[in-house]
This record gives C-alpha cells, sequence and structure tokens, in this order.
C-alpha cells in the first residue's frame, strides 16, 4: 500500500522526466558468498523508449562440485522515470531453465527457481532512487537500500 501511495504522489506532484537518455540496454553483476555456497548474479535491463523493459537475471550457485550455472529468469513489464525516481511495475515473469546443472536435484533447482521467481511476482511495483546517471554508468538505490551500479 505504501509503495502505491508514493506511485501516487509521483504521478499527481511531478511531471514526466525525458525517458531517452536513461532508456537503453544496461547490464550489472554481483558475486556473494552465503553459508558456502558462491552466488553469482548477472542483469541484463533493457529500458525502451516506449516505457516497457525486460529484464534478464541469470544465477549461478557454486557449493563444493555442485552447481547450477545460468537459471534464467525473465521479467517484463512497464516503467517510468521522474526526475531522480525509476519506477518499474511487473506485468510478467518466466523461469525457463537453467544452462547447466551438475549434482542438484531437480527439486532443489525448483525450489531455487520458484524462489527468484517469488522475488518479483510478490513485489510487483520497484520503486529505485536514481543516484547518479554519467555517460554509460547509471547508479541507482531501491527502497531496501541496496544500490546498483549498471553499466552500458
Amino acid at each position: 500500500m505504501f509503495k502505491a501511495l508514493i506511485l501516487f504522489i509521483f504521478i499527481t506532484q511531478f511531471t514526466f522526466a525525458d525517458n531517452i537518455p536513461i532508456a537503453g540496454k544496461w547490464h550489472t553483476a554481483t558475486r556473494s558468498l552465503n553459508k558456502g555456497t558462491e552466488i553469482i548474479e548477472k542483469e541484463y535491463l533493457t529500458l525502451y523508449p516506449n516505457s516497457s523493459f525486460e529484464l534478464l537475471l541469470l544465477v549461478s550457485l557454486k557449493k563444493g562440485e555442485a552447481y547450477i550455472n545460468d537459471l534464467r529468469i525473465e521479467v517484463s513489464g512497464t516503467w517510468e522515470s521522474r526526475h531522480d525516481v525509476l519506477v518499474y511495475v511487473i506485468k510478467n515473469v518466466n523461469v525457463p531453465e537453467a544452462k547447466e546443472v551438475y549434482l542438484i536435484s531437480q527439486k532443489s533447482l525448483e525450489d531455487l527457481a520458484a524462489s527468484f521467481k517469488y522475488r518479483y511476482e510478490n513485489d510487483k511495483i520497484h520503486i529505485s532512487k536514481i543516484l547518479s546517471l554519467q555517460g554509460k554508468e547509471l547508479r541507482t538505490v531501491n527502497e531496501k537500500g541496496r544500490e546498483t551500479l549498471y553499466k552500458r
């Protein structure tokens, strides 16, 4: 409800900013360790000038000899930017496949896919503050405080 209220305030208070400078293809990658499991997330975000977007997330996990390479999460919807705020609304989430799986059960793979799908389906509106947009770099911070640096 809080996000809907923020979105309503932005719609009624601010004029639309020019979407062209931020429109385009962006990418980022993160690597983390969680209880001995290495997690790599590669995000490819395309913001189209017609206010639609596509996000492709490739997730790889490795623990010991077991691994999953490039579990695909495909997200699409609409986006808008106003002043220093980027808002996108998720319309569709698809988790079609993993490129390669070794020593991971089908159940564990399905649970992981469901977890990432839930991350996007549960939270349909994403609001990020644009910290900077300079040349080929876009730096944002989301509502949970996670900062992301995208590059063209």
